[in-house]
């Protein structure tokens, strides 16, 4: 794929970016990620100059650790937010942009302009999009996809699962049934969208049902819940010897950020994320 003069951050970045202050709830912040669909939101000041972002990995990684019992409806998003935000120019080349994402390990990049102000996000969604409608005939899947991915079965506890994600740091794991087929995804997305769970002594506490995809349960039941009861299941999965931008294509039709990768016979042999996708772009020269 020849990376052309125009291919700048410019032409996919987001332009309207979803913003919040400091000063807001983390319970307003996942409002704003369920409405608008999103996985992370930038924090700015009154001067609209972004100070910091909040991911989903975040929320999820602080509610783990917080050992306070404050509901999501109290702690400020100042308390969440990572600070070190690294910034580009709307001129930056998209394979630098790419690979400045691999390097730092970050998942998006705050756009500003001049002055410090916002003017955009570009993500690891966008770089994917970028694959999709350039990169056909590159790569396949094989060449980029993690091996040996992170798996759970049906019947696991949630409670096991989801610190299982933050100690390996990674966004999704895949449930697969007895003969290794994957029958299921569990992301971060479940998990933020469902965050005051991450609580459950408060729950508990609290003494108040729980609702969660259309169903109430009772404070003491969360304790049984497991991976079958949070996942989506019947993933979309790409085999290992497809084109890369095909997986890439399907990430976008299906919104989603990772893929489980089947060989001839349907068993999981691998997962092949936007993160994969974005070291694609990053390898490309002029």
């Amino acid at each position: 794929m020849k990376v052309l003069c125009m291919d700048v951050v410019a032409d996919i970045m987001t332009k309207n970016v979803i913003t919040c202050a400091p000063t807001d709830t983390l319970l307003e912040m996942q409002k704003l990620m369920m409405k608008h669909r999103i996985s992370r939101v930038v924090v700015i000041d009154t001067q609209k100059k972004p100070v910091g972002i909040v991911t989903q990995k975040d929320i999820v990684n602080f509610l783990l650790a917080d050992t306070s019992k404050r509901g999501i409806e109290e702690i400020p998003v100042k308390e969440v937010m990572s600070r070190n935000l690294i910034t580009a120019k709307p001129t930056a080349a998209i394979p630098n942009i790419a690979g400045t994402m691999i390097k730092k390990k970050i998942s998006s990049l705050v756009i500003v302009g001049d002055d410090g102000k916002l003017k955009g996000i570009v993500t690891k969604a966008d770089i994917g999009y970028y694959l999709a409608s350039k990169g056909a005939g590159v790569n396949s899947v094989r060449d980029f996809m993690t091996p040996n991915p992170v798996t759970v079965r049906p019947s696991q506890s949630i409670f096991l699962a989801v610190p299982l994600m933050s100690e390996r740091n990674i966004s999704r794991l895949v449930v697969t049934d007895e003969e290794n087929r994957p029958v299921g995804i569990i992301t971060l997305a479940d998990v933020t969208m469902i965050s005051s769970l991450l609580k459950p002594a408060k729950l508990i506490e609290e003494k108040k049902p729980v609702f969660m995809r259309g169903l109430l349960f009772p404070p003491k039941s969360i304790q049984f819940l497991t991976a079958r009861d949070f996942m989506t299941g019947d993933p979309v999965s790409v085999n290992r010897d497809a084109d890369l931008a095909e997986a890439a294509r399907l990430m976008t039709r299906y919104a989603v950020s990772g893929l489980p990768v089947i060989d001839n016979a349907g068993k999981l042999v691998g997962i092949v994320t936007k993160s994969d996708l974005t070291r694609a772009v990053a390898s490309l020269k002029e």
